[in-house]
């Protein structure tokens, strides 16, 4: 193989510490969101949602820390819409990676069964089928999205803006980029 050819390549994502769990269920996102923070002493919480098609859906975001693990919950369906297409009725995934073992994901099942208004709960093969990476490519996209909108939040020029706003009288509603 020539070694120009390695440069050229586009590796997709690893996704080797992520376990990813489709769940059913007629609840609204908020509902389950709070069952699901209550049940696994989690504290999801909604960020902008994610954009496609015309079309929004709910996106939930936990991290325990740098390093530590994260919690995503996002509504696949909205509006007799679905952001994508499983084999499987799938209204709701549940993302989870970094340092968690697959003894903590099994628990997390057991739980999420356990809540009312949740018809099943079961853990995807991230590894098969071209939809689930597609929805965990999308996920990780809007936490990059949200991390950047975080930092710019917290960034001295964003609070050195708000405090000019402020003493003008005025409030800054959007970031600006």
């Amino acid at each position: 193989m020539n070694p120009r050819d390695k440069k050229n390549r586009i590796r997709a994502a690893s996704f080797d510490d992520t376990f990813a769990i489709g769940i059913n269920s007629g609840l609204p996102d908020y509902k389950l969101a709070w069952a699901i923070n209550k049940k696994i002493s989690i504290d999801l919480s909604r960020h902008e949602d994610i954009f496609a098609d015309g079309v929004t859906y709910a996106f939930y975001y936990y991290s325990q820390g740098e390093n530590s693990c994260i919690y995503n919950l996002v509504s696949i369906k909205s509006h007799d819409q679905a952001l994508l297409e499983f084999k499987t009725n799938i209204d709701f995934l549940m993302v989870m990676r970094i340092g968690i073992t697959p003894e903590r994901v099994d628990s997390i099942i057991k739980s999420l069964r356990e809540i009312e208004g949740v018809g099943h709960a079961f853990l995807l093969d991230i590894n098969k089928g071209k939809s689930i990476k597609q929805a965990l490519e999308i996920i990780e996209l809007q936490e990059i999205y949200l991390l950047d909108q975080n930092k710019k939040r917290n960034s001295l020029e964003y609070v050195r803006q708000q405090l000019i706003l402020q003493r003008e009288g005025r409030v800054l509603k959007t970031i600006e980029t």
